[in-house]
């Protein structure tokens, strides 16, 4: 059965430290409770959580020939992930990304971060017919994929509209990215959906109320466009109006994935075919169930389980 939604961009190796509470001095060691290893990157994550829900998710990114690869790889498969637009770097410098997340018992991680196999990924490790039966593509990552912009990003989300997909984008904080501006040039208008978190939306549109972020964005092209907005929800803004829906009110014990898990619920309530605020409100519920577990897709259960939340009110 083909690719219902194919999610393209980043692809990373989480190493958890539960609980990092403190920094140890230079030449110091400080101890912490575990680590735990998981898959991260947004691509990967929301792939994986669409899988869990029991929706056709598919992954297109590249991994460093190296056990960190192969460890991306097994597990995708594992949990029916299709892997074929799993691509391994021919550079042998191309390590697979990895990140050190600390999670302090408030929940709320910090991340060191190397782009590795990132870094590299672009339209040409793209297979000829890697959109062939996608309904949606989601593009994901963006800012920390330096060859998937402007010029380059829009071929992508071109190709997959031609091929029949819709598509979405959102993006990931990058702290060396000093002008935004150029990496989403020529490309809002080859979104559907576009959802950046509200500090990224801030690097790019300025830093104003998300009304008007969403505003702005709709301006540029994007038919559904929305910010996510951490512990006060989502704003989106459609043809059929704005509006700022809340959380579900839960324990968080890992913030880590939340804004991954939204939009894998977004684009399952799509797919199923409910409105932009539904879509949003299922997103919501999404990211409820991730942030009650460590790990980015943890938490996340059946799309039955989700949807039930969903149904009720924040």
């Amino acid at each position: 059965m083909s690719t219902e939604i194919l999610c393209l961009g980043n692809v990373v190796v989480d190493a958890v430290g539960v609980h990092v509470d403190d920094w140890p001095k230079e030449g110091s060691l400080l101890l912490f409770d575990r680590v735990e290893l998981h898959i991260g990157g947004c691509a990967a994550n929301t792939a994986l959580g669409l899988a869990k829900m029991g929706l056709r998710a598919g992954l297109a990114a590249k991994i460093g020939n190296d056990g960190l690869g192969e460890f991306v790889r097994s597990v995708m498969k594992s949990h029916g992930v299709a892997t074929q637009q799993l691509v391994v770097s021919k550079d042998k410098r191309d390590s697979t990304s990895y990140s050190f997340i600390m999670v302090p018992k408030s929940g709320d991680r910090r991340i060191y971060h190397t782009l590795g196999a990132n870094g590299t990924y672009g339209p040409a490790d793209l297979a000829p017919n890697a959109f062939k039966g996608v309904k949606w593509l989601a593009v994901q990552g963006l800012s920390l994929l330096p060859k998937l912009t402007g010029a380059d990003l829009a071929q992508v989300l071109k190709a997959a509209r031609k091929a029949g997909a819709k598509t979405a984008g959102d993006t990931a904080l990058n702290n060396r990215l000093a002008d935004w501006g150029p990496l989403f040039k020529g490309c809002y208008e080859h979104f559907d959906v576009f959802f950046p978190s509200e500090e990224e939306a801030h690097r790019i549109a300025g830093n104003r109320p998300a009304k008007d972020i969403c505003k702005y964005f709709r301006d540029q092209g994007v038919r559904i466009a929305g910010v996510k907005l951490g512990s006060k929800g989502c704003a989106l803004m459609t043809d059929d109006g704005y509006e700022e829906i809340p959380i579900y009110k839960v324990k968080a014990i890992d913030t880590l994935g939340a804004g991954d898990s939204f939009m894998a619920g977004l684009l399952a309530g799509l797919l199923l075919g409910k409105n932009s605020f539904e879509a949003a409100r299922l997103g919501n519920a999404t990211a409820a169930h991730c942030v009650q577990a460590v790990g980015a897709t943890t938490g996340i259960p059946k799309l039955s389980k989700i949807l039930a939340l969903a149904k009720k009110r924040a």
